[in-house]
């Protein structure tokens, strides 16, 4: 729902408080129908809105520390928590740790570059962890919920006020203390309780269900890296630099599969005591995406929501650390695409999303990828060993096995042909059991709106509850900037 309008008419007067601007952009009006609204600053103690984040500087950033600091990039739109990506996360030296004492409940929001993401501290994650100069923790008084003011500053209202606000053109945006002019709508009901209460919970939910999605992510990883390390053979191992039939056999020149951080992490696998598959030996073909270019598609409408007769696109750019999907797009066209099908496993094949992955779970029509997404595919479709090769791809790419083996290193590509270097380890049939039932118990869950029993569930599970959770409470939200009636069990 867009808050935004461009007026049919402007003054004169209009025109030089713009500076003499003709853009409509600068005109825009933003439009809550409810008038019971108070501004964040409102919302803040006063005196003492908000505490600033801490800013080392990049001489004290390190390779590896007890001590953290969180950037604008861990604040992103599709998660309510800290995203934990890449460089969003970042070790300091710990003289320049300062201890800004996040707790469960904190509301950060970034003021800076991505400004008006925003996310909420839950229980231990932000534990020996700053937060940068371009992040600021609201201070909220203690007579509002946390929560029912998160999910304001979380609903597209907000930052559509914001970006009103802001200047334009800069290529990094600032906001300054602007943000706190934005404004928050509260129920006009007689039950506003209840339904601050049922927006609270809902948050608190989701929040819940998105630490369990990230605590079983690792728990998958965990189950693997010591049933490998506890499995070994008792062959002594000694690294010794490449020699000239090394080159020939592989038929590769990058350095980096014959470096002694790939040899002793692939050496896991390869010295298990079970034994290992290769991906065709386990029964799966790795194929390309299909390319998206305008000139090969000859008709393109791309579109955020759905459109009858449209493709589903599923773009690694989109895939999480989870192996889950955050976003969902939608291609037009008239040319017949290639179609993903239930039981296919999705990779990235280049850039910061390379090796990440998701597996199809659920029947899906007419959906597809791009030329940037691999999909492995076994004819019978088992979905036993297709999530547990997904579990054992991620474990690589965590390893930094995927970057290792690709074609120029962390932002370069991973071709199909690399899929045979990824070794199955033969797990006893109980540990691969467990490991799939972490990713995925279709037979466990109830997705009613007040079910809260879903610490069996698994990722997918969890994953789909919180997109139906926050669909729920769009609708909420919407009804309650519109003025309308709102009704929560």
């Amino acid at each position: 729902m867009s808050l935004n309008k461009i007026p049919d008419t402007i003054s004169y007067n209009e025109v030089l408080d713009k500076g003499c601007s003709l853009s409509p952009i600068m005109y825009k009006k933003i439009q809550i129908k409810n008038q019971n609204v108070k501004a964040v600053k409102e919302l803040l103690v006063e005196g003492n809105e908000y505490q600033k984040g801490n800013e080392p500087g990049s001489q004290w950033y390190v390779k590896k520390s007890n001590k953290y600091l969180l950037r604008t990039k861990s604040l992103q739109e599709f998660s309510y928590l800290i995203y934990p990506k890449g460089d969003c996360i970042i070790p300091i030296n710990p003289k320049k740790y300062i201890n800004l004492k996040l707790e469960k409940g904190d509301i950060l929001l970034s003021k800076d570059s991505n400004i008006g993401e925003v996310a909420i501290v839950c229980a231990s994650e932000c534990e020996d962890k700053d937060f940068s100069s371009g992040i600021v923790k609201l201070n909220i008084k203690e007579e509002y919920d946390n929560y029912y003011v998160y999910a304001f500053l979380k609903h597209s209202s907000f930052k559509e006020q914001l970006n009103a606000l802001c200047p334009k053109g800069a290529t990094i945006k600032h906001a300054g203390e602007r943000w706190m002019q934005c404004r928050i709508p509260f129920p006009n009901q007689s039950n506003k309780e209840d339904i601050i209460n049922w927006i609270s919970e809902c948050v608190q939910i989701i929040m819940d269900m998105e630490r369990i999605i990230a605590d079983k992510a690792q728990k998958i990883f965990d189950i693997i890296n010591i049933t490998l390390i506890s499995n070994q053979t008792d062959e002594e191992y000694i690294y010794e630099y490449p020699t000239l039939s090394n080159l020939l056999t592989e038929r590769r020149l990058d350095a980096a599969i014959y470096c002694k951080e790939y040899a002793e992490k692939i050496r896991l696998v390869e010295a298990f005591k079970g034994g290992y598959w290769t991906p065709s030996e386990y029964g799966f073909s790795v194929m390309p995406g299909p390319s998206l270019e305008i000139k090969l598609l000859k008709t393109r409408i791309d579109s955020d929501t759905y459109k009858k007769g449209f493709y589903q696109l599923l773009l690694p750019t989109n895939l999480s650390e989870y192996g889950t999907v955050n976003k969902v797009q939608y291609l037009g066209t008239k040319k017949q695409l290639p179609l993903l099908k239930k039981g296919d496993i999705l990779f990235g094949e280049a850039g910061f999303q390379k090796g990440r992955s998701t597996v199809i779970v659920e029947e899906i029509e007419n959906c597809t990828t791009n030329a940037h997404g691999l999909y492995a595919r076994r004819q019978d479709g088992d979905l036993r060993k297709t999530i547990y090769f997904r579990s054992v791809f991620d474990w690589y790419r965590r390893m930094n096995l995927i970057d290792l083996m690709a074609v120029g290193g962390s932002g370069g590509h991973f071709s199909p042909e690399y899929f045979e270097y990824i070794k199955i380890p033969k797990f006893d049939e109980q540990v691969i059991d467990e490991i799939v039932s972490l990713y995925h118990t279709p037979d466990v869950v109830d997705y009613g709106t007040n079910s809260k029993d879903y610490s069996q569930w698994g990722i997918m599970q969890l994953d789909k509850k919180v997109k139906k959770l926050k669909d729920e409470l769009t609708i909420i939200l919407d009804k309650i900037i519109n003025d309308e009636q709102v009704e929560v069990g």
